[in-house]
């Protein structure tokens, strides 16, 4: 992830390069993120692929640049690829590690090492600006805003899915800057029209990408314990983690905003 401190990106490194479980769940295809579930969603590499075309469909027809924040390990960035041309797509992270693997998955593509909130580039350059899971870490996510809204070119449009936290789960929290707190889906709308954003869509997506992902995680996870392949002591920590996780979480959000 791109984000404010490599702190996080170690801490994101160590997730998702460390475990082999993550490569298991995710079917070895380098995503990391909730997903989009519907009833026909059967994998968690499907649940992720649904999401990039949610986030797609917000602009009115797909082409041209787009920059991909806080790109992880390319994933998003190779599905891409079936929209954009490699030379169009540009994806920005913090980990050298991530980028070293988002170069092996999509080759063609440009990958920098750059900090959200300090977008090395020159104002009205993508047609598209996107950005999967990561907001909320940035310090700050307003600064972010307007470093997108910057150096989108007029019309072009921002998509992105991003996480609430309570006041208490930012806290609690140690990736996530309390400036980025927000009491309610009005004030996080205010956000992207103080910076500028036009046409500002925000929808509720929790049931379908937070509470989706955690009810097939509880499954796979199930199966992985009653198959003596997860611990007990290591089972139990993971459920305490992800009550503590799902108790902070105000709700999920899918987000477009357009740059007039």
């Amino acid at each position: 992830m791109s984000v404010r401190s490599p702190d996080v990106g170690s801490s994101y490194d160590k997730r998702m390069l460390c475990d082999h479980r993550v490569a298991e769940y995710y079917d070895g295809s380098y995503f990391y993120n909730f997903g989009y579930w519907t009833e026909q969603t059967s994998t968690q590499k499907e649940a992720c692929q649904n999401l990039i075309e949610k986030l797609l469909a917000y602009p009115p027809e797909k082409g041209g640049s787009i920059l991909d924040v806080a790109c992880g390990m390319g994933a998003t960035t190779k599905y891409l690829l079936k929209y954009y041309k490699c030379s169009e797509v540009i994806g920005i992270n913090i980990s050298y590690k991530q980028l070293a693997i988002s170069r092996v998955n999509a080759p063609g593509c440009t990958f920098l090492l750059m900090d959200a909130a300090k977008l090395g580039f020159k104002e009205n350059v993508f047609d598209t600006v996107m950005c999967v899971e990561a907001a909320f870490h940035f310090d700050t996510r307003e600064d972010f805003l307007r470093e997108a809204y910057r150096a989108l070119k007029p019309s072009g449009h921002l998509v992105l899915s991003d996480i609430l936290l309570r006041k208490w789960g930012c806290k609690w929290h140690p990736m996530t800057p309390e400036k980025n707190y927000v009491r309610d889906l009005k004030e996080y709308r205010d956000l992207y029209l103080r910076t500028g954003f036009q046409h500002v869509e925000v929808f509720d997506a929790t049931k379908q990408c937070w509470k989706g992902f955690y009810n097939h995680l509880w499954r796979w996870r199930r199966e992985k314990f009653s198959a003596g392949e997860i611990k007990l002591p290591a089972y139990i920590k993971m459920i305490l983690r992800n009550l503590l996780a799902d108790a902070g979480l105000k709700c999920y959000l899918l987000v477009s905003a357009k740059k007039l």
